[in-house]
């Protein structure tokens, strides 16, 4: 599993700003825009900034499901549903506000200042946990688009 660092970031914007805006995903219905705006909810959610989403875990996602996606064991499921993150993209959205978000997002961890809500499955995964998971979420749209 590569680190979640600045040399990351760079790579995961390049690939992300290789997928042509009409692209047709592997699965699902996300187009590349929408792809974009949910990758920021979700590095805004682990930041602390959307509020905290209601735990709809069990001992299961906890404790088995979570060290497995997490660690890169296994994948993460295609056309998974979170209720709430996949929000309709703004102009806002775009992949520039993505790469502000990541190296700031970096920055609060390097200066150990990121305090990270519990995923609404996984439960509390921390800094290190939460850093895993983004990289697995990465990995799993960069699939989804072949980039």
């Amino acid at each position: 599993m590569p680190a979640f660092d600045h040399n990351y970031v760079e790579d995961l914007i390049d690939r992300l700003g290789s997928i042509p805006a009409g692209a047709k995903p592997a699965w699902g219905a996300l187009d590349r825009d929408r792809l974009i705006a949910h990758l920021i909810t979700t590095v805004r959610y682990s930041m602390g900034r959307l509020g905290t989403m209601p735990d709809r875990g069990n001992w299961f996602t906890k404790r088995v499901l979570a060290p497995l996606i997490v660690n890169g064991i296994i994948p993460i499921k295609k056309n998974v549903k979170v209720p709430g993150a996949t929000p309709r993209a703004t102009g806002r959205d775009d992949l520039e506000t993505l790469h502000a978000l990541l190296e700031e997002y970096l920055q609060l961890v390097q200066a150990d200042e990121l305090t990270p809500p519990p995923h609404p499955f996984f439960g509390d995964l921390g800094v290190d946990g939460w850093a895993k998971m983004h990289l697995a979420h990465f990995k799993h749209h960069l699939k989804q688009f072949r980039a």
